[in-house]
């Protein structure tokens, strides 16, 4: 981020960005922003349990007659929710009113520092008392235009201190969002005001009379399979005729849905501008010898509709063996390209486009192991944070009745789910200690359902055309979840144990639906033999969305301030 301040002599003394109004926006520092605000509820279980089931945090702390809240949640019992904030001090009303009036209508939170001082417990009556530490001068981010606000938030629990937040704001007019390849909304280019050519949109399949039933099914959902009227034998791709006893009568099966990665490649070259103008990650070559797709899409180290930093990232394309035995070319979305293995099994989905186009890609099932099957309806969970399961596809059911298993995974091919954690101290702290990844997709039920878990009404969270309006591509997830999330990875990784103490967080790439993230990390410190500060990284499909310090107490006996 820059700052723009040389622009400050050519305005209006009390225009935006003029000496004047920067004055004015520095005399609130230092004024309170609530004095004695009142949490609408007391600390509450049904509050916890909603806010645990969003964050898929299972710490045995949080559960029980004896619970205690997620200290994450510490800023979530302060939140005005839906009707918002009621006992505001004029000062912050004054503030938001002024940059409102200079066009800083948009706001998004890039910095959260939480300090635990004591637990929340079923009860507590919160208050609390904020200032507003500092206003920054006019800075341009990629998002716009505006000043960032900091405030410190001490919060109380029947009178004693609970805690310190320290929260970041960016309060902003969006940037023009120029469309693909720097076009405005109406696809014009700014110098000739002419729409781009045809071919720079994605390219169309090649449908025929022979492909042309493969297609339909696709736009019905459905992933159609020939079956030979002569032999029975199912073939793939569609061809017009049998190439085992040559009958030209054939109908179709409706593949399951499930297989396993037969055999891969990762693109890196070349760029296709095309693929980037949709920036959606995870297209499919569909079937690009079978059936004539229009070739590969990128997926930026991520899949579903995850944003695509930029033209030509790497991805990685599939050769998948269907349950049915047949085999077909489609990318592998749903993890990062590099964590792409044999035999991993996968499902089908379907991918729009646009409103023309629609694409069968295969979404990885990391939290299954390659060469398990799932008992027959039962699906496996998509990861930690989805409500969408998948089955294990290990082992199917062959169209010639044999049974198709995927080879041993690769020894460092991790589920994409929390470590088990058990009640014996974690292995000794120690400097360099690195935590296993854990792997979470990006679901539009994660980003609002953790939204309404924090209280946290903001359009931008749940609302898409709301969240285009003010800049953004998409609806994208709020820091109180982040936070939550890295919450839950350190909590998870390091049992029940463990206590956390401080979290210190900073956003960086949005997380936007569709797209995946991965949180690691790595202690950096020990502080007194049990309590460690851990570096955090949550890496997308752009980029780090979030990075940060944690500090975490772990004891080989149940924490007195846990129970």
């Amino acid at each position: 981020m820059t700052g723009v301040g040389g622009e400050r002599s050519e305005r209006a003394d009390g225009a935006p960005g003029g000496n004047a109004y920067e004055r004015a926006l520095k005399a609130f520092e230092g004024r309170g922003a609530a004095v004695e605000g009142v949490g609408k509820d007391p600390v509450n279980a049904a509050m916890i349990r909603h806010w645990c089931e969003a964050m898929g945090d299972t710490h045995p702390a949080y559960q029980g007659p004896d619970a205690v809240a997620p200290p994450t949640m510490l800023q979530a019992w302060t939140m005005g929710g839906l009707s918002g904030h009621q006992g505001h001090n004029p000062a912050h009303d004054e503030l938001f009113a002024l940059l409102d009036g200079a066009g800083y209508t948009s706001v998004v939170a890039t910095d959260c520092e939480q300090e635990y001082l004591r637990p929340l417990r079923p009860g507590d009556v919160i208050t609390f008392d904020s200032v507003i530490e500092s206003v920054s001068a006019r800075k341009t981010t990629k998002l716009g235009t505006g000043h960032f606000i900091t405030t410190r938030m001490d919060v109380r629990a029947n009178g004693e201190a609970a805690g310190t937040h320290r929260f970041r704001i960016l309060k902003y007019a969006p940037a023009a969002r120029p469309g693909p390849q720097g076009r405005d909304a109406g696809g014009r280019s700014p110098a000739s005001g002419k729409r781009p050519p045809a071919s720079e949109k994605r390219p169309r399949p090649v449908v025929n009379r022979d492909n042309a039933g493969f297609w339909a099914g696709v736009a019905d959902h459905k992933l159609l399979i020939q079956r030979c009227g002569g032999c029975g034998r199912l073939r793939f791709p569609w061809l017009p005729g049998c190439n085992g006893c040559g009958a030209a009568d054939w109908d179709t099966v409706e593949a399951s849905g499930t297989g396993t990665v037969y055999s891969y490649v990762v693109m890196h070259h070349p760029p296709f501008p095309a693929f980037s103008a949709t920036a959606v990650a995870g297209g499919a070559s569909g079937a690009t010898s079978a059936a004539g797709s229009a070739g590969v899409d990128r997926v930026a180290g991520a899949g579903g509709a995850g944003r695509a930093a930029g033209a030509g990232g790497p991805y990685a394309v599939g050769l998948i063996e269907l349950a049915e035995g047949v085999r077909m070319v489609s990318n592998v979305v749903g993890v990062p390209y590099d964590r792409v293995r044999i035999g991993m099994p996968v499902r089908l989905e379907f991918l729009r486009v646009d409103e023309e186009l629609t694409l069968p890609v295969f979404r990885a099932d990391e939290g299954a192991t390659a060469g398990e099957a799932a008992p027959a309806g039962e699906g496996a969970p998509a990861g930690e944070g989805s409500t969408a399961g998948v089955e294990a596809a290990g082992a199917a059911t062959s169209g010639e009745g044999k049974t198709v298993r995927a080879p041993a995974p690769d020894a460092d091919l991790a589920p994409a789910q929390d470590p088990d954690p058990a009640p014996a101290l974690r292995p000794a702290l120690r400097p360099g200690l690195e935590l296993p990844p854990l792997t979470l997709p990006l679901t539009r039920t994660l980003i609002v359902s953790g939204a309404i878990a924090s209280r946290d009404y903001q359009d931008v969270h749940h609302d898409a055309e709301a969240a285009r309006e003010k800049g953004s591509p998409d609806i994208f997830m709020n820091i109180l979840t982040t936070n939550g999330l890295v919450g839950r990875y350190l909590t998870g990784h390091f049992g029940p144990r463990s206590v956390l103490r401080k979290v210190a967080i900073r956003l960086g790439a949005p997380n936007y639906p569709g797209d995946t993230m991965v949180l690691s990390g790595t202690v950096t410190a020990v502080l007194d033999g049990t309590t460690a500060e851990v570096r955090i990284v949550g890496r997308n499909g752009l980029g780090n969305h979030v990075t940060g310090t944690v500090t975490v107490t772990v004891t080989a006996e149940p924490a007195a301030d846990a129970r």
